[in-house]
C-alpha cells in the first residue's frame, strides 16, 4: 500500500482507483518498470535509495524494460545501473548490461558503453564468450553495425585490462564474422602486451594482424620492434623491419632509433652504426636521439673518445643539445677523470639555458668522489639542493659509495638515514656500498644487520651483496660462515662471480686447505666463470704455503698459457714459497725475472728475501738487496 501511495503522490492528477485498475490490466513487470522509470524521471535516484520498498517487485526483466524505455534519459539509466550494482539483491545480470549498452549506443554514448563493458570484463560472473553475448542481444538479429562496434569496444576493454586471451577471442570472432578490424584497436593490444613483457604473444598477434588483412602502419611495426629490442632480440627485430619493408611498410626515424637503442643496450654498437648508415641511405636524417643513443652505447663500452666525437659531430650538424646530450658528455668526462672539461660543459649548459638535472649533478658528484675530491663532491650536493634539484637514489648512492670506499662510514650512514627520511628509497646498490664498507672495516655484525634490513625492505641481495659478505668473513678467517653464505646464494639462484670464487679460493689457500681450493677452482670453470690472475695467484700462494713448489710453478705455466700475465702478487707468492722451502737462490732468480718484466718489487718482497738470506748467513747478499731497496726509494721499517 505504501508503494501505491508513493506512486500516486508522484502524479496527483491520477486517482488511486485508476492506478489500481491499471495494475490489473498491465503486465506486472511492465508496470514495475513504468513506475520506477517515472520515479527516476521526476525525483531522481535518491528517492529510490530512501524508499527501498519501491524495488520489492523488481526483477531482471523489469530492469531491462527500464533501460529500454526511450523516454527515460540515458543519464538516469546509468544512475539506476550504478545503484543496482551496489544492491546485493538486484545486481544486474549480463543481459541487463547488454540492454543498457544497446540503449547507450542508440544515443552514441561510447564512453559510457566502455564503462559498462569494463563492469562485465571485471566480473567473473558476467564474463562470457563474445558469441554468447551477441546471441543474447535480440537473439542475434540486432543491427550488425552495433554488433561490430560492440566487438571493437570489448576488444579494447580486454586489452586495457590485460585480459589478452579474451581480447584475442574477440579478434577471432570478428575475423570469422568478416568484421572490419581497426588497426588502432590492435595497436592497443600490442602496446599492452609489450608493457607486460609478453613479447611472444605480441609478436604472434602482429603476425595474426598480417594474416587477417588488418591495416598495418609503421606505428604498429615499431611497437613490436621496440618490444623485441627491449627483450634483447635485436636480430629478430631487424629481420622484422626488413621483412615489413618488402611489404611496403617502411620504418621511420623512431623505428630506426629503437633498433639502434636495442643494439647499443646489448653492447653491439658497431651493429647500431650499421643501422644508422642504412637509415641515412634511406634519406632519414639522424636526430638528437640517434646521436645520444650511440654516444651512450659507446660510453657503456668505455669508448669515451668515440662517444665524444659522435656528440661533437651532432653539434656540427646544427642539432640542438638537450639535457640528455649534455648529461652524456658530462658523464663521459667524469668517467675518464677529465673533470675540468666536465665542469666547462656544466657551465655551458647554463649559458645555453639548459637546466642541469639530477643526472647531471649525480655524474659530477660521482666523478669527483672517484678522483678523491670529496669537498667538491659535497659542495655540488649542497648546490643542487639550493637550485631545487632533488637528489635521487643514484645521487645518494654516489655519495654513500664514495664515503664507504674512503672508510668514512659515519658520513655514509648519515646520508643513508637522510635519504630514508626524505622518502628516497635505497636500492641494492645502496646497501651493497654500506655492506662492503663495513665488511672491509671488519664490522661484520653491522654488515649482517644491513643485509637483514635490506631483505625486510624487499630489496633483493645480488652477487655483489653476497660477495661483499663472503669477502668480509674470508678476510677474518671465518670460512665456515663464508661457505654458508656461498651455499645460500646458490640456493637462492644468485650466481657467484669471479670475486666470490677468488675470495673463497684465497681463504682456503691461506688456511692450507688446498683440496677445497682446487674443488672451487674446478667448480668455477664448470659454471662458466673464467679464472683470472687473482685466481691463479691465490692457488699458487696456497701451494707455496705448504711447500708444494713444483705444483705452484706448474700452475704458473698454465696461467701464462691461458693468457694471464703474472703480476707482483704472483711473484710475491712464488718468492715466499721458495723462501719457506729454504730455496733463497730460486727466490733471487724470481726477483731478477720480475724486474726484467718491468715489475717493481715492493717492500714485502724485499723484506722477505733479505730476512731469508740473513737466516741462511748470506749477509753480503742481504746487504746488497737492502741497498738496492733504498735506491728504489723503499723505506725499511723496524723489521729490517
Amino acid at each position: 500500500m505504501q508503494f501505491l501511495i508513493y506512486c500516486m503522490n508522484i502524479k496527483p492528477t491520477m486517482s488511486a482507483q485508476r492506478f489500481i485498475r491499471s495494475l490489473s490490466t498491465t503486465n506486472p513487470h511492465e508496470q514495475t518498470a513504468s513506475n520506477i522509470a517515472r520515479v527516476l524521471s521526476h525525483s531522481g535516484i535518491q528517492h529510490l535509495k530512501n524508499n527501498p520498498l519501491i524495488l520489492s517487485t523488481l526483477n531482471s526483466h523489469a530492469v531491462q524494460l527500464i533501460f529500454s524505455n526511450p523516454t527515460l534519459p540515458h543519464r538516469s539509466c546509468l544512475d539506476f545501473f550504478n545503484f543496482l550494482r551496489q544492491n546485493p539483491v538486484n545486481k544486474p545480470n549480463l543481459v541487463t548490461h547488454l540492454t543498457l549498452i544497446r540503449r547507450l549506443y542508440s544515443v552514441r554514448q561510447f564512453t559510457d558503453i566502455q564503462f559498462v563493458l569494463n563492469c562485465i570484463a571485471n566480473d567473473v560472473n558476467l564474463r562470457s564468450p563474445i558469441s554468447n553475448m551477441v546471441s543474447l542481444i535480440d537473439n542475434g538479429t540486432d543491427d550488425p553495425i552495433f554488433v561490430e562496434k560492440l566487438c571493437e569496444m570489448l576488444f579494447s576493454v580486454y586489452a586495457d585490462n590485460g585480459m589478452f586471451d579474451e581480447a584475442i577471442g574477440v579478434f577471432d570472432y570478428m575475423e570469422k564474422c568478416g568484421f572490419k578490424i581497426h588497426q588502432r584497436c590492435c595497436m592497443l593490444l600490442l602496446l599492452a602486451l609489450k608493457r607486460c613483457g609478453k613479447m611472444d604473444m605480441c609478436y604472434s598477434f602482429f603476425r595474426r594482424m598480417l594474416g587477417a588483412d588488418v591495416e598495418i602502419t609503421v606505428h604498429s611495426m615499431t611497437i613490436v620492434i621496440d618490444g623485441l629490442c627491449k627483450r634483447g632480440e635485436v636480430e629478430r627485430a631487424k629481420d622484422l623491419m626488413e621483412e615489413m619493408a618488402t611489404k611496403g611498410i617502411e620504418p621511420n626515424v623512431v623505428t630506426y632509433n629503437r633498433l639502434i637503442n636495442g643494439f647499443c643496450t646489448k653492447g653491439m654498437v658497431d651493429e647500431a652504426l650499421k643501422v644508422k648508415t642504412i637509415m641515412e641511405q634511406k634519406r632519414f636524417e639522424p636526430d638528437v636521439a640517434t646521436y645520444s643513443t650511440i654516444a651512450g652505447g659507446l660510453c657503456k663500452l668505455k669508448r669515451y673518445e668515440e662517444a665524444k666525437a659522435w656528440l661533437f659531430t651532432m653539434i656540427k650538424r646544427g642539432l640542438n643539445f638537450d639535457v640528455v646530450t649534455f648529461n652524456i658528455l658530462v658523464n663521459i668526462f667524469s668517467k675518464i677523470g677529465n673533470l675540468d672539461e666536465a665542469k666547462k660543459l656544466f657551465k655551458e649548459m647554463e649559458k645555453k639555458g639548459v637546466r642541469p638535472n639530477t643526472v647531471t649533478y649525480s655524474a659530477l658528484i660521482d666523478g669527483y668522489f672517484k678522483k678523491g675530491n670529496i669537498e667538491e663532491a659535497k659542495r655540488l650536493f649542497e648546490e643542487m639542493e639550493k637550485m631545487g634539484v632533488r637528489p635521487d637514489t643514484i645521487t645518494y648512492n654516489s655519495l654513500i659509495d664514495g664515503y664507504s670506499k674512503k672508510g668514512n662510514l659515519e658520513e655514509a650512514n648519515g646520508l643513508f638515514e637522510e635519504m630514508e627520511k626524505r622518502g628516497v628509497m635505497p636500492n641494492t646498490i645502496t646497501y651493497n656500498a654500506l655492506i662492503d664498507g663495513y665488511g672491509k672495516k671488519g664490522n661484520l655484525e653491522e654488515a649482517k644487520r644491513l643485509f637483514e634490513a635490506m631483505e625486510k625492505m624487499g630489496v633483493t641481495p645480488n652477487t655483489i651483496t653476497y660477495s661483499a659478505l663472503i669477502d668480509g668473513h674470508g678476510k677474518k678467517g671465518n670460512l665456515k660462515e663464508a661457505k654458508r653464505l656461498f651455499e645460500e646464494m646458490v640456493e637462492r639462484g644468485v650466481r657467484p662471480n669471479i670475486v666470490t670464487y677468488n675470495t673463497l679460493i684465497d681463504g682456503h689457500g691461506k688456511k692450507g686447505n688446498l683440496k677445497e681450493a682446487k674443488r672451487l677452482f674446478e667448480e668455477m670453470e664448470k659454471s662458466g666463470v673464467r679464472p683470472d690472475t687473482i685466481t691463479y695467484t691465490a692457488l699458487i700462494d696456497g701451494y707455496g704455503k705448504i711447500g708444494m713448489m713444483t705444483e705452484a710453478h706448474n700452475l704458473r705455466g698454465v696461467m701464462e698459457v691461458m693468457g694471464h700475465i703474472p703480476d707482483v702478487y704472483t711473484y710475491s707468492s712464488l718468492i715466499h714459497g721458495e723462501l719457506l722451502s729454504g730455496e733463497s737462490a730460486e727466490a733471487l732468480k724470481l726477483l731478477s725475472e720480475m724486474k726484467q718484466r718491468g715489475l717493481m718489487p715492493d717492500f714485502v718482497i724485499y723484506t722477505a728475501i733479505i730476512s731469508g738470506l740473513s737466516k741462511q748467513g748470506k749477509a753480503d747478499e742481504a746487504l746488497r738487496l737492502y741497498n738496492e731497496m733504498l735506491e728504489a726509494g723503499i723505506t725499511p721499517d723496524c723489521r729490517l
